[in-house]
């Protein structure tokens, strides 16, 4: 793997990312710490300070000026400047006592720098200057304990932001060598798809993760892609199979016409046998475009609540006169409580009188079809049945497939894509559809979940 390619991965980038926010949550919460800490030196020191000239206070003010001179002598001689300050200025500025020289400048209080006071050191000093009578009095306090811990705070801080950034990088560069190893199998996986091998899966691992269900919805779609290609070369198969045929009666019928109009003979027949296969190839065609139109999910835009007991009671009343004709018998069975269910109800009255339609062509001479609705807590269920020859067990799946026609049905009209139909309008509102034997004739079943139907 090329270390550009690990680089410009979204695993690394990711690291690379949190790294950035992790050190800036760090920052705030160590900025926050720090300044807490610094905070509560700085008054410990203005407290000791603040005690140091309430001490030199109460000297003078119990004992007078020369008491308080010789106090701040004693107290400077054992002090050591650089742990503690005490200077007493008279009123024009010379030095009483004191372990530091008069300086100018000084605030009445707060930080000092070292320099200023003349003393070494890279840390300050927290003073107080206050009057007392005629002395001016200044105490400070060494800050060097707070450079220290500012010292070993930032030191800390930055091995901190240190460590935290190498192993966010070892983590990402990981993260990012693993994930590209897998990207890179299923990125091999799919251009072994895309060259026509629809039964290659995705690379899983045991972890479960995002990926892993990522590459099962992957795995789910190239197995409908590939059934769908399946489907899309026995269409054609079929559609070259049936359809050549009636291609070839017409080029005979109208090869037939061109010889009897040279003739000066008629051709009112034979354009009436070509205006009649013509029709049945645009039929073919209208069919197979209206599956394809369903099958894409357009019509679901149109779907309403949809009474299929009242639905029912249409279609067989359009059917009643031809059965009444043809001696064929219709008997209707639904509830008038029957749930609603969601769907096109122009789509749903195709379903169902295609598959009366189907009955009455192919249940014998004088057929008895019966529909019976029923729905319980999980479903609501329509069979419709006839008491013909039936469809062999090994027929039953390949019925609905586009342009299959049973062998004893090849004589009688149609385009085989009835069931086609069905099949494609139960898919489009989630229904399930099974063929069984009625003993005698076929049993087809439709079931909509109740989950729709509410």
């Amino acid at each position: 793997m090329r270390r550009a390619d690990i680089f410009r991965s979204s695993g690394f980038r990711i690291a690379i990312l949190y790294t950035g926010l992790f050190l800036v949550a760090a920052v705030i919460a160590g900025a926050a710490s720090y300044l807490v800490i610094r905070q509560e030196l700085v008054l410990r020191h203005d407290r000791s300070v603040e005690q140091d000239y309430r001490f030199f206070e109460g000297i003078y003010r119990a004992s007078g000026r020369t008491d308080l001179i010789d106090t701040a002598k004693a107290q400077a001689a054992a002090a050591r400047a650089d742990d503690k300050v005490i200077l007493l200025l008279d009123e024009t500025g010379a030095k009483l006592a004191g372990n530091v020289n008069p300086v100018d400048g000084l605030p009445q209080s707060g930080e000092v720098s070292a320099a200023l006071l003349g003393l070494n050191g890279d840390y300050d000093y927290f003073v107080i200057k206050r009057k007392l009578g005629d002395v001016t009095v200044i105490v400070g306090s060494s800050g060097e304990d707070v450079s220290e811990v500012e010292e070993l705070f930032f030191q800390g801080a930055s091995w901190a932001a240190l460590l935290l950034v190498a192993i966010s990088l070892s983590g990402g560069l990981a993260l990012a060598v693993r994930m590209n190893g897998r990207i890179s199998e299923i990125r091999q996986a799919l251009k072994e798809v895309a060259g026509g091998r629809f039964d290659i899966r995705m690379p899983k691992s045991k972890a479960g993760d995002d990926i892993d269900r990522l590459t099962t919805l992957i795995d789910s779609t190239i197995s409908r892609l590939g059934a769908a290609v399946a489907i899309n070369r026995q269409i054609t198969t079929d559609i070259a199979h049936d359809l050549k045929t009636p291609m070839n009666r017409l080029r005979i019928e109208i090869e037939d016409a061109l010889a009897r109009s040279e003739d000066g003979l008629p051709v009112a027949d034979q354009l009436t046998a070509m205006e009649k296969e013509t029709a049945g190839i645009l039929a073919t065609f209208d069919a197979l475009l209206r599956i394809a139109q369903i099958e894409s999910g357009a019509r679901k835009a149109r779907f309403e609540p949809v009474n299929l007991a009242a639905l029912l009671s249409d279609v067989v009343e359009l059917y009643d006169a031809h059965a009444e004709e043809t001696g064929a018998r219709l008997a209707l069975e639904a509830p008038a409580d029957l749930p609603t269910v969601p769907g096109d109800r122009e789509l749903l009255a195709q379903l169902f009188a295609n598959l009366i339609d189907n009955g009455l062509k192919h249940g014998g001479e004088t057929p008895t079809i019966g529909i019976v609705a029923r729905a319980d807590a999980q479903e609501v269920t329509v069979r419709v049945a006839d008491d013909g020859p039936g469809i062999p067990m090994e027929d039953r799946e390949k019925v609905f497939r586009r342009l299959y026609r049973l062998e004893k049905s090849r004589t009688t009209p149609g385009t085989g894509l009835g069931l086609s139909l069905v099949k494609a309008i139960t898919d489009l509102h989630d229904a399930g559809i099974t063929l069984e034997n009625a003993e005698p004739g076929l049993a087809v079943t439709i079931r909509f979940p109740v989950s729709q139907s509410r």
